[in-house]
């Protein structure tokens, strides 16, 4: 039993790191499963699989190709089309890291200014940025405890000689991963916590743990000296995952709601209630999926 999180429900239905790769490329245009297939590879019967399992959870639909016709496409449904927050935030924290993506998009122009821009994540009410430091949680109606499901969590995320350099789906798509980081907005740093906190195997952990420090996420602080013993916490890369988790939080609130409400409530330094705004870094305007070209690391245009 773990606390109960909307990150928790968001991940459980965004899957892994396939799942996420199929969410992205429907976004950028694909809807037949020989384009998913074409431009992410590996086994088609994985690539069903999954996107049986995002049909499961309402994020994909399918839809016939013309009128009447029995071949199928697949399409966001409205649901799968308010992640576009949490996308956009995603590939652009890939960008301002240096965090490669094969097919992610790496230039971003919001259609309303003209500009070439990153987003940012804002505070609807006040407008300023949204940071690990201007928000501060307290407990929900919905808080308690759950059971956390565990498939597909997959053991070993370390770079192999096979694949080197850890990519940002491997960082954002792994659900382990992203509960080890989520740890750490509620204060939790030490390896024994965050065991506790999870249900996580030691084993597990260790490996989240070096990957994480690995790609400068967290960073090791000795806090006892006999014996040796570390905390971990976020580097600037990490906390800038920040607006990506309240993204995720946001959109299982209003998709995958609990009956009891939400397990946290994030509050702004303003003083008002957690309203994410994705704009412009030029103009501060609003982002959405209309007025922003996506551009992909070939210079063609995505969406």
């Amino acid at each position: 039993m773990v606390p109960k999180s909307s990150v928790n429900r968001a991940l459980n239905a965004l899957g892994d790191r396939w799942s996420l790769l199929i969410v992205q490329e429907a976004f950028l245009g694909a809807a037949r499963f020989e384009e998913f297939h074409e431009r992410l590879g590996g086994a088609r019967s994985t690539l069903s699989s999954r996107l049986q399992a995002l049909e499961r959870h309402n994020i994909l639909e399918k839809r016939p190709q013309r009128e009447g016709g029995a071949r199928m496409n697949y399409h966001l449904t409205p649901q799968g089309l308010d992640l576009f927050n949490m996308m956009i935030l995603m590939w652009g924290w890939g960008v301002r890291w240096g965090v490669g993506g094969a097919r992610a998009p790496t230039v971003f122009v919001h259609d309303a200014c003209g500009k070439a821009m990153l987003p940012e994540a804002r505070c609807g009410d006040c407008g300023e940025p949204l940071t690990l430091h201007t928000c501060t949680y307290s407990p929900g109606p919905g808080e308690g405890m759950e059971a956390l499901p565990v498939q597909r969590m997959h053991r070993k995320r370390q770079p192999t000689d096979e694949a080197p350099a850890l990519e940002l789906v491997d960082l954002l798509g792994d659900r382990w991963t992203a509960l080890v980081v989520s740890a750490q907005y509620f204060g939790v740093h030490r390896f024994d916590e965050m065991q506790a906190m999870l249900g996580i195997a030691s084993n597990i952990l260790t490996d989240r743990l070096r990957t994480l420090e690995t790609a400068g996420i967290f960073e090791r602080r000795l806090y006892e000296i006999t014996p040796p013993r570390y905390e971990y916490r976020l580097t600037k890369k990490g906390m800038d995952l920040y607006p990506n988790a309240l993204t995720m939080m946001t959109w299982a609130d209003v998709w995958l709601k609990d009956k009891a409400g939400p397990p946290i409530r994030i509050t702004h330094r303003c003083g008002a209630a957690l309203d994410v705004k994705v704009a412009c870094s030029v103009c501060h305007g609003p982002l959405t999926l209309d007025n922003v070209t996506l551009k992909l690391s070939r210079g063609r245009a995505a969406a």
